[in-house]
Parts: C-alpha cells; structure tokens; sequence
C-alpha cells in the first residue's frame, strides 16, 4: 500500500472526505449486494495486488469466501511494496523482506497460508512506467475460466489505478470476468459522488468470524500501521484500519 497524499488528477489521498460511518449509512442504501457469488467454485480467482496488504484490504472477506467453497485462489503481488517509507539503500531491502513476511502472516491469519503467491518485482511506486511488462505477464499467467480481481482503475495512487487499466484491458482480451475494489476511493471521494459510477458496484457480506479475521490479518502489515521515521504517520490511517472491520466489500463488476 503506498502512503497517503498522493496526487492522481482530483483524486487526493489525504485527510478522508467523509467518515466510515457516514459511508456505510450511505452504502446501505445505494448500493445493492451481489445477487450470486461473484466467483463460482469452480473457478480460479487470481488477485493482483499492487502492494502487500491490498490483497487485504481489497478482498479479504471474498478470499476467505471463494477458499471456504474449495475454489482455487492465487495472488500476483505486483511490488513488494519496498518504497512505502521513501528509504532507500539497505533500508528499503529490509522494508522488502519485511512486508513479504507481513504478507504470508496476514494469509495465515485468514486461514489462507498455503495460498500461492507469485511475486513480479515491479517497482513500487513505478508501476504505471512498467506497465507494458504487467500486460505481458498477466496475458501469460491468466487462463481460461479465471475471474481476475484488483484495485479499480480510478482508485487514486498510481499503482492502484495501473493495476486496474491493465486488468481491463487483459480481462477484455482473454474474455475473463473482471473485479476492481476501491481502496483509497473512500479517502478521495463522498459519498454519492457523480464521478463515480455506482450503479455498477456490488457487495458481498460476510460471517462475523470472517470480518474479524480479516481485522486481525490487517494487524500483521505492522510496518503499515506504525509510525514510520522521521515522525511521519503511519502508511494505514485510522479511517483504513476502520473500513477493515466493515462487514461487506465492494467491487465494480
């Protein structure tokens, strides 16, 4: 996940535009669930996330969902997510080895340890000048039947948004169902914005033992949720860390 206060045209991470609790009231409402399950058992759901802990944020609740129907899953970490304190030398291997680790911690609290995962060492915060490269993967990696998920493509840090134009136009040529979640839109964005297209954003809900886990999985990114150097706030804000513990995830089909 990278930091807060990035710039992507007037969608602006900073201070959050509305509070979770104003969100949900307003989610409730105007957007309607899922009518079937959004990946069927027997398919392979593969999510790209763009940093460790996207996976999290972005579908926690629908992973452990999908794994608990004995559907296949894999995960395709775009970065290792190296550059989220702005170190640089010896500093940023540690802080890639240790997100790695946060990663596989964090599946296993979800009960998803044995999950593959496959790194692609894109550089983080550079994902939109290697783009040309996560096409030529994905067209190779994907198959037949995959319903591929990611950050939607107007979610607001570039890696996120890269994530979700490449997917698009890879699920339109292989013919694959595609899902983008918001992250950071909740930042940016209030609720009812006219930029956003609603009408084709679904839910899904969850059992309580499932949004907990995917609480206390978020709770392994600690080099996310600590201050980081320099008195600088930590990565994950109180209001992400909130949105974790909702009950439902959203997703633009």
């Amino acid at each position: 996940m990278m930091g807060p206060m990035h710039r992507r045209g007037a969608r602006r991470i900073g201070v959050p535009h509305a509070p979770p609790t104003a969100w949900q009231c307003w989610l409730q409402d105007h957007v309607r669930p899922a009518g079937q399950p959004l990946v069927r058992a027997h398919e392979r759901l593969v999510v790209l996330a763009p940093h460790p802990d996207d996976e999290v944020l972005a579908c926690a609740l629908l992973m452990q969902q999908h794994a608990a129907r004995g559907g296949a899953l894999h995960i395709l970490g775009a970065t290792d997510g190296e550059a989220s304190h702005g170190e640089e030398g010896a500093l940023v291997q540690q802080l890639q080895q240790a997100r790695c680790a946060e990663r596989r911690e964090g599946l296993a609290r979800l009960g998803l340890g044995q999950v593959p995962v496959t790194p692609l060492h894109l550089p983080d915060g550079g994902v939109s000048g290697a783009g040309a490269r996560l096409h030529a993967l994905l067209m190779q990696f994907l198959r037949p039947g995959d319903v591929l998920l990611t950050t939607w493509r107007l979610d607001g840090p570039p890696d996120h948004e890269c994530c979700g134009r490449v997917a698009c136009d890879v699920a339109r040529r292989l013919g694959l169902r595609l899902l983008q979640a918001p992250v950071w839109m909740w930042h940016w964005a209030e609720p009812g914005c006219a930029r956003i297209d609603w009408p084709a954003l679904r839910s899904i809900g969850a059992p309580r033992q499932a949004v907990e886990a995917k609480a206390w999985a978020l709770q392994a990114h600690r080099s996310q949720l600590l201050p980081r150097p320099g008195g600088r706030p930590p990565v994950l804000d109180a209001a992400i860390v909130e949105r974790a513990g909702w009950a439902r995830e959203y997703f633009f089909l």
